[in-house]
């Protein structure tokens, strides 16, 4: 089972981290932020096993303090070769941390927390309880670090002087555990984009409720003074054909809206089995994670998942479920790849065979990287729109649609006092639309 979180990122990992009761793993891809080290710091205070794996670079080594202080209250340290630019460690995300082997936590902390990550580093903070994945993880991270081959008493400190100094990883075992992470963080961000959606579509609901009549007759009233304007100022026209289209467009929208059914507006107990069906639906018939023969009819049924979604249509969501049980489609496994027989374990040996699986394996990197990649710049575009940079700041939309209507009125008021002036027969700039 896995958990996103795309907000407040440190809040969970930190009341996760104060749950921890035996031991600590952490493997940062770049250094440790503050708050972080002071958590590694409590928790060695408690009595939990603390072990810490960092890149040896300039930048850690200033710190080198810090980690002394770690390392004299028994926390365990490893140093690892800086990996050089588009080398293998550039697909793992910005921190990986194992919690008494039960819990794993991958991807970044909020913007300004870590502040060597950059926005290219996997967004999000998924949480994941699977223990074959648990499992992996702490191979992955021990076989790198060299932990699994360290005699050494875990409380006995191990400074930064003379910490192990260990290889860079790069297996195949560590590739396969870096697509399912990137395959994962593909699928949280994909449901978070979903989300996003979602809220959007019922706070433009909400708006049109309550704005959308006073809207109407505002751009009207505008497009029509700015007419008005033009046909004695040259220079006007063009705002005056802008306002129009405006105003033609909001109408073309409006018409369409009033085709679908709104979103509907669900209380936790119902978002939160909706949310849990989605990643669910997501999981079975992502284009992503089903084989090549399946993608064409597994994109359709993404697509009816995302706009049930958006609606909040629980009923769609349950036949779509049904629709993707008859589909039957075959989940390929995130470190897999679809290469021909010949690099089938049975031919191992064959050195050509496995030079193509460990083709096929990077290929699949790239692939999951460059999806990952293009669900961040979408869920990025997103986040900084104007309807949800509004609908974020607003804690209260009644409030908001309150100031909005007032405004509104306002400014119709004014566009229609300026037409009784001006021109009290100005034609309709619609008239003939």
């Amino acid at each position: 089972m896995t958990e996103a979180f795309f907000q407040q990122e440190w809040a969970h990992l930190e009341d996760a981290v104060a749950g921890a009761r035996n031991q600590v793993t952490l493997r940062c891809k770049h250094t440790a932020a503050r708050l972080v080290f002071d958590a590694l710091v409590q928790c060695r205070r408690q009595g939990l096993q603390v072990q810490l794996s960092l890149p040896d670079t300039p930048l850690n080594r200033q710190s080198a303090i810090a980690w002394e202080r770690l390392s004299a209250i028994g926390g365990q340290i490893a140093w690892r070769q800086a990996a050089p630019e588009a080398a293998a460690d550039g697909s793992f995300p910005a921190l990986a941390l194992v919690l008494d082997d039960a819990q794993v936590f991958t991807g970044k902390l909020g913007t300004g927390i870590c502040p060597a990550d950059d926005a290219s580093e996997v967004p999000g903070l998924v949480c994941w309880s699977d223990a074959d994945f648990v499992r992996q993880t702490r191979q992955v991270i021990d076989e790198e670090a060299g932990w699994g081959a360290v005699d050494e008493d875990p409380g006995v400190a191990v400074s930064a002087s003379n910490a192990v100094q260990v290889r860079r990883g790069g297996s195949a075992a560590q590739q396969a555990w870096l697509a399912r992470v990137l395959q994962n963080h593909a699928l949280a961000t994909q449901a978070e984009i979903a989300e996003t959606q979602r809220q959007m579509a019922l706070f433009d609901h909400a708006q049109e409720q309550s704005l959308g009549p006073l809207m109407r007759d505002y751009l009207r009233a505008k497009a029509q003074y700015l007419q008005q304007i033009a046909l004695q100022d040259q220079a006007a026209r063009e705002e005056a054909r802008a306002a129009q289209q405006r105003w033609s467009d909001y109408e073309a929208s409006q018409a369409a809206a009033d085709q679908e059914a709104g979103p509907v507006t669900l209380d936790d107990d119902a978002l939160d089995q909706i949310k849990q069906l989605y990643r669910k639906l997501a999981m079975q018939c992502h284009p992503d994670r089903v084989a090549d023969a399946d993608q064409a009819r597994a994109a359709q049924l993404f697509q009816s998942l995302q706009s049930s979604y958006r609606r909040g249509d629980m009923a769609a969501l349950f036949a779509l479920q049904e629709s993707v049980a008859r589909a039957g489609f075959q989940v390929q496994a995130p470190g897999a790849t679809q290469a021909p027989e010949a690099a089938s374990p049975a031919h191992a040996a064959d050195a050509q065979a496995a030079h193509e699986e460990q083709a096929a394996l990077e290929a699949r990197l790239r692939a999951l990287r460059s999806a990952l990649g293009q669900r961040h710049e979408a869920l990025e575009a997103l986040r900084t729109s104007a309807t949800w940079r509004t609908l974020s700041s607003q804690p209260n939309w009644d409030v908001w649609f309150a100031q909005q209507q007032q405004y509104l009125q306002g400014e119709l008021q004014r566009f229609e006092a300026e037409l009784h002036v001006h021109a009290p027969s100005a034609p309709d700039p619609m008239a003939h639309a």
